[in-house]
């Protein structure tokens, strides 16, 4: 009953704030754009229309989490509710767990609402007799993608946000961490194994979701976003028994 009523807490309010409806539709605005563009580039190629959703769809799925996210604990820090977290005795996971996933169901709204705007332009966007390969499979996959992905940057997110007192800071940096740390690491496995991890290295998550959207399951792309999401939800627990423990706002 605790982490359900501080999951609705944290999501009505993520909804209220500056960090959700506004930064939604700013994400689907410009996710739309580029899946309008994407449809132009594909006119006479064989590229199916669930991996042409879900790359329009993944560019933006970053940006929407470091937003959501940077809410976190860094409002909390700016209006002394931290230390009222603190006081209580409602375990660290649950506090954690409740903003982790209103980000998280903040960024499945993004990808439903690209869902229908993909339906919409595309109808809009291609002749009346045209038509692009394309299943249910491919969208169920790529969404399957996009949760693992979105779930592991909410979790960055939030583990950030309780070291920043600003949360213009916590936002620059979570987006940076979730754009550069994939490809840093794809690129530091290509060279320990002496082999290309990806074939896209400076977008292997964005590749991931082109993959599943063509029913190509990367198993290891989909199992290290899960893991990721586990550690950095644990090691955004333990600091915040950390903290609380120190008693301190840093």
């Amino acid at each position: 009953m605790v982490f359900w009523t501080i999951l609705r807490r944290e999501a009505f309010q993520l909804v209220r704030s500056v960090h959700g409806l506004a930064p939604l539709f700013l994400a689907l605005a410009g996710a739309g754009g580029l899946f309008v563009w994407l449809l132009n580039r594909a006119e006479g190629s064989a590229t199916a229309l669930p991996a042409l959703w879900g790359l329009a769809t993944a560019f933006g799925l970053p940006f929407l989490a470091a937003v959501a996210a940077s809410r976190g604990f860094t409002q909390d820090r700016e209006v002394g509710m931290l230390r009222l977290m603190f006081a209580t005795p409602v375990r660290a996971r649950w506090w954690v767990l409740g903003k982790v996933l209103a980000a998280w169901l903040l960024c499945m709204l993004y990808v439903a609402g690209m869902g229908v705007t993909c339906w919409v332009l595309a109808r809009w966007a291609l002749p009346a007799d045209a038509s692009l390969p394309g299943s249910w499979l491919g969208f169920a996959l790529a969404v399957a993608a996009l949760a693992a992905q979105a779930l592991l940057w909410c979790g960055v997110g939030t583990l950030v946000s309780l070291f920043f007192r600003s949360s213009a800071s916590t936002f620059l940096i979570s987006l940076l961490t979730c754009l550069l740390a994939p490809p840093a690491l794809c690129m530091t496995l290509s060279m320990t194994f002496g082999r290309p991890i990806t074939q896209w290295p400076l977008f292997p998550l964005q590749m991931a979701v082109l993959d599943c959207a063509g029913g190509l399951v990367d198993v290891r792309a989909l199992a290290g976003c899960l893991m990721g999401a586990a550690v950095v939800t644990y090691a955004a627990g333990m600091a915040f028994d950390a903290l609380r423990l120190c008693a301190t706002e840093r």
